[in-house]
């Protein structure tokens, strides 16, 4: 008798679990509805995006369908043709989704939700979500005008959930735009110098002769993970400040003497240093509290660099990956030829050929991040990088405003 209540106890437990599950499952498809109305930017986030997203929680089904700006939804239905799978066999994982419970995108990573992707064979095979969206480098670009028509927001899986609207929320926790403020110090000999010292020596030199603690990692995740052929894969990141005392991940805690002298090495072997406060390495680098007192710094290349994703990235995730102050490039109309090199080296998307001329940020969308690499590899002069007088102290003013290393 006892057995037999415990039982049906349990299975009333089980329905009403799931009724709330329920609705907050009709709330999120609901509330995509009115997200596709209110967010200003939801027409430049969704061209090119065509998703039809089924959606299973346990025995709950419906789906989603993405047509660019237009958006409707099915309840207890399964869509013919799927292009993505989401959801979670277990309940309570799916009520912490649901309810935007779930702290950071790494967190997530860690679950049993399941993303299923069709295969050649026509079958949907679901895997966790950890094992197909986890870090991964970047890759080199080749965004030539001939491959225009190619639709760039299919490219990487999270670039396709992160324009689904329930993963906003949890993008923003982990990366922060508010709070978070970085910048990329261009390396071109062109630039000068500041305080007769080349302008990103003399920066990496005034934070890590500041900092009060510096980590030094063993190597550079980006080109580890890529097997990088170009650049020594030994050049890893460094973190500056108490926070570095928190770091826990594939490095040690370094001296200044070690900092100044990776930097240079870098410097030296056309890495481009990136620095600033970064949420999101933060979380990945399990270096939490994020509380304004760990500096990150990363030696990027242009074939494998992370950062080479965030093209992709939807309008809400950009805006704290800012250009230097007073930093501008150009370009001259009468020199260039096409040839089309600057469009291997950029990363961010910033850069077109059209009918044989380069453009940058045509569509003006502030892509560009000054980092100078077009110009670099330009084979005419065709492109110039410069930089206001002030620039340096202004961005020094603006980095500091928000992390403090010392």
């Amino acid at each position: 008798m006892i057995e037999k209540e415990t039982e049906e106890n349990g299975e009333v437990a089980m329905r009403e679990k799931e009724i709330k599950i329920k609705e907050l499952f009709v709330k999120m498809l609901e509330d995509a509805a009115k997200y596709a109305v209110q967010y200003e930017c939801y027409a430049k986030d969704m061209k090119d995006f065509h998703e039809v997203v089924q959606w299973k929680f346990g025995p709950i089904r419906g789906y989603q369908v993405f047509d660019e700006t237009e958006y409707s939804f099915k309840i207890d239905e399964e869509a013919e043709d799927p292009t993505l799978v989401l959801g979670c066999k277990e309940l309570d994982l799916a009520y912490q989704f649901l309810n935007d419970e779930i702290s950071h995108w790494p967190a997530l990573l860690g679950t049993k939700f399941l993303v299923g992707i069709k295969g050649p064979d026509g079958t949907y095979k679901e895997k966790r979500i950890g094992k197909l969206t986890g870090f991964t480098p970047g890759n080199a670009p080749r965004l030539s005008t001939a491959k225009e028509n190619a639709p760039p927001k299919q490219k990487k899986l999270s670039s396709r959930l992160v324009r689904i609207p329930v993963f906003r929320p949890i993008m923003e926790r982990t990366t922060d735009p508010e709070n978070s403020n970085d910048v990329r110090i261009p390396i071109n000999k062109s630039l000068g110098t500041y305080e007769s010292e080349s302008i990103p020596l003399a920066v990496l030199e005034y934070f890590i002769n500041k900092a009060s603690d510096i980590y030094i990692f063993t190597m550079c995740p980006c080109r580890s993970l890529a097997n990088c052929e170009n650049y020594d894969q030994s050049i890893g990141c460094m973190a500056l400040g108490k926070g570095a005392l928190r770091m826990n991940t594939f490095g040690r805690i370094g001296t200044k003497e070690e900092a100044l002298e990776r930097s240079r090495h870098a410097v030296a072997a056309g890495l481009l240093p990136s620095l600033g406060r970064v949420k999101s390495d933060t979380i990945v680098y399990r270096a939490l509290p994020e509380q304004g007192d760990l500096m990150h710094i990363c030696f990027c290349c242009p074939c494998c660099c992370v950062e080479a994703g965030g093209k992709d990235s939807p309008m809400y995730l950009r805006g704290w990956h800012q250009k230097m102050e007073g930093v501008s490039v150009t370009v001259n109309e009468d020199l260039c030829n096409g040839c089309e090199q600057c469009l291997e080296v950029c990363i961010y998307g910033g850069m077109e050929v059209i009918d044989q001329v380069a453009v940058i940020d045509r569509k003006g969308e502030d892509r560009c991040k000054g980092c100078g690499r077009c110009e670099r590899v330009c084979p005419t002069g065709a492109i110039t990088i410069t930089i206001e007088e002030d620039g340096v102290d202004r961005m020094i003013a603006r980095i500091e405003s928000s992390v403090d290393v010392s």
